[in-house]
């Protein structure tokens, strides 16, 4: 289910402070960045470097330049078929007035109340995305000025059994997902989603790794961008829980879970915990992003932890035989 109030749109400001997809690197990418970083070049130095084919025709190294770098953003061509490094992208400001700017050119400052979150939960067949694992059921909310904006949810088809223990815990059997779309069916509207928003999940690395894993998969780029893990962000803001289990932390603010181990159920309690979270930040003089990672990198206090018994073997004091 796809349900907006309105259309998708990122935060107003830095062009690249939310999630992208870009063309995934691949080894002569990285040789062209590393050659372009000391200059333009024509196409036949820069696939001589690169594809290491030394006496290349000037023709076939053309095609092929334009081949492997003309979709990438990295690049530009000039007009006389000279490449180099495309320059950073320019600060955009918004032509809509806004009560707290997204981002201070002077101060390079991005305001934490106008930033908008993309907050995500994915079910699957297990725990590794490079081990053949793959999504089941995929859920995003954005969250834009304090409240859910918009909602994305759907079964996916792993094309691949689910283990009984993951149906066990997820409720998520084969006969509910055989029809529905594969990955890639859903991947553009996804994206799309994902577009321009700070990436966010319980346990934000388990989720990236699915989703950026399952988005390079099926369409050969990769997702770029800010992510913040509400599970990092509890133990900084409310260090009295014992667990920061989303239950744990969802029953701190009374915040009820509809479907646990569900998609859309533990992605909308997250958005509501997201929005607590940061609102417990803000008492803690955090105002921006930078504020916010600060925060995230202190250095925690922990009660010591008592010595485990050493394993090595230590001399007899006393009479063990009685």
């Amino acid at each position: 289910m796809h349900d907006a109030s309105g259309p998708s749109r990122g935060p107003v400001g830095l062009s690249g402070l939310g999630i992208v997809a870009r063309p995934a690197e691949t080894r002569l990418t990285e040789r062209a960045l590393a050659f372009l970083a000391t200059g333009p070049s024509d196409a036949t130095a820069l696939i001589e470097h690169v594809c290491q084919m030394p006496g290349a025709p000037r023709v076939v190294a053309e095609q092929m330049a334009l081949a492997l770098f003309a979709e990438r953003p990295e690049f530009v061509r000039s007009v006389d078929g000279r490449w180099s490094l495309a320059p950073e992208p320019p600060v955009h400001t918004s032509t809509v007035a806004e009560p707290h700017p997204v981002y201070d050119a002077s101060t390079g400052r991005d305001e934490l109340a106008s930033l908008s979150y993309v907050v995500v939960d994915v079910e699957t067949t297990g725990t590794s995305p490079w081990s053949g694992d793959r999504i089941t059921e995929i859920a995003a909310i954005v969250v834009r000025d304090g409240v859910v904006a918009e909602r994305f949810e759907t079964l996916v088809n792993p094309e691949r059994p689910i283990p009984p223990m993951i149906t066990a815990l997820t409720q998520i059997n084969w006969e509910m997902v055989k029809d529905a779309p594969r990955f890639r069916d859903i991947c553009e509207t996804l994206v799309a989603v994902l577009a321009g928003h700070v990436f966010v999940a319980h346990n934000a690395d388990f989720d990236w790794r699915f989703v950026s894993s399952e988005v390079q998969r099926a369409t050969g780029q990769r997702l770029s961008g800010r992510k913040l893990c509400t599970v990092r962000l509890a133990r900084r803001v409310l260090p009295q829980l014992r667990s920061r289990r989303l239950d744990s932390v969802a029953n701190y603010y009374g915040v009820e879970i509809l479907a646990r181990h569900r998609a859309a159920g533990d992605a909308v309690a997250t958005a509501h915990v997201l929005l607590r979270l940061l609102d417990e930040a803000r008492d803690r003089d955090c105002r921006c992003w930078n504020d916010l990672q600060r925060l995230l990198g202190a250095r925690e206090d922990r009660a010591p932890r008592p010595r485990r018994p050493s394993a090595m073997p230590r001399p007899v004091d006393k009479d063990t035989t009685a």
